[in-house]
């Protein structure tokens, strides 16, 4: 059986990243190792991961000083013998099927295809905030380069072959090192998904990706693919009015009108569609607009994930009788 790789970077998440191991370690493929990169943590992450200093499976690499998640999942990779790699959040959680249902995919797949990712949700404490349902296969170049929506990247398996071919995660990238990554690989390689929910995100206020200006991505996405963005117009015009619409939500909640006004006005120039539209009336309503926007938005996402919470995504349906109860108590 193909030896799989669980690779988890952590920084400062004592209280989440134990969680982490025992998701991985609790899969139904026998052959699953899980390599920590420690991206110099100052809280108590080390005497966490001392736990599992006894189990052959588990490897501990660190950092000197933090160095970036795309650091660390490279050197991650670097100490990892698997034949395949999976990509872990250390506060992420994986149904124990996952692994096997993933390989299966593999399997049956072309020999091009470099990654299999499956749906998830994000949820916190007990109630889910979002569903992800896999929607992209084959080849997704060049659509990949307009949004990312492989989501989540804790359910990417990645053929070790794949990983190298494109040198790894772009260390120089502070944020959306995910998209980043699958632009490069979906040059070169196909993509497969597992429709089902088999990946659990947990939210909280140290999510990096939650941040409130995901324009910041979208500058950094331009700045490195911004030529072959330019080659597909289609994509660029749609690239142009998401990158509109984060700085319009942005300029509202920063109280900014008249900024806000400006970007919707552009975003509808750009392609005159019902979103454009909203877009610049919430621009030209102003506070009233944000004020209206936000509950809608919200009474918007509760309907959506009204659906009853996987069973296997607390932790005491994945952990086994050894997991110390505190610290999985914690991480969810």
């Amino acid at each position: 059986m193909p030896l799989v790789s669980a690779l988890i970077p952590t920084y400062d998440r004592a209280e989440f990243v134990a969680g982490a191991v025992e998701s991985a370690l609790a899969q139904t493929h026998p052959d699953v190792e899980v390599v920590v990169c420690d991206d110099g943590s100052t809280d108590e992450t080390s005497e966490v991961l001392a736990q599992f200093a006894a189990d052959d499976r588990v490897r501990v690499v660190h950092h000197e000083t933090n160095r970036g998640v795309a650091a660390a999942n490279n050197t991650a990779a670097a100490a990892a013998t698997g034949d395949f790699y999976c990509i872990l959040g250390d506060d992420d959680r994986w149904h124990p099927e996952k692994v096997e249902r993933q390989l299966a995919r593999f399997a049956d797949a072309p020999d091009d295809c470099g990654l299999v990712y499956t749906g998830g949700v994000l949820a916190s404490d007990e109630r889910v905030t979002r569903e992800y349902t896999p929607n992209q296969r084959g080849d997704v170049y060049p659509d990949i380069l307009r949004r990312f929506d492989l989501h989540p990247h804790s359910s990417h398996m990645l053929r070790r072959e794949a990983f190298e071919s494109i040198g790894g995660f772009d260390e120089s990238m502070p944020r959306g090192v995910d998209w980043e990554f699958t632009i490069r690989l979906a040059r070169e390689w196909t993509v497969e998904y597992v429709d089902d929910c088999l990946t659990r995100r947990t939210f909280h206020e140290g999510n990096l990706s939650e941040s409130p200006d995901q324009s910041f991505v979208h500058r950094l996405i331009w700045e490195r693919h911004g030529d072959e963005i330019r080659q597909h117009p289609g994509i660029e015009r749609g690239f142009r009015q998401d990158f509109d619409r984060m700085l319009l939500l942005r300029a509202l909640k920063d109280g900014e009108w008249s900024r806000a006004t400006r970007y919707g006005l552009r975003a509808l120039r750009r392609q005159q569609d019902r979103r454009a539209l909203l877009m610049f009336g919430l621009g030209v309503a102003g506070p009233l607009g944000y004020r209206v926007a936000a509950p809608l938005r919200r009474t918007a996402v509760d309907r959506a994930t009204a659906f009853d919470y996987p069973d296997w995504a607390t932790v005491a349906a994945i952990a086994p009788e050894s997991a110390s109860e505190p610290e999985y108590a914690a991480a969810n």
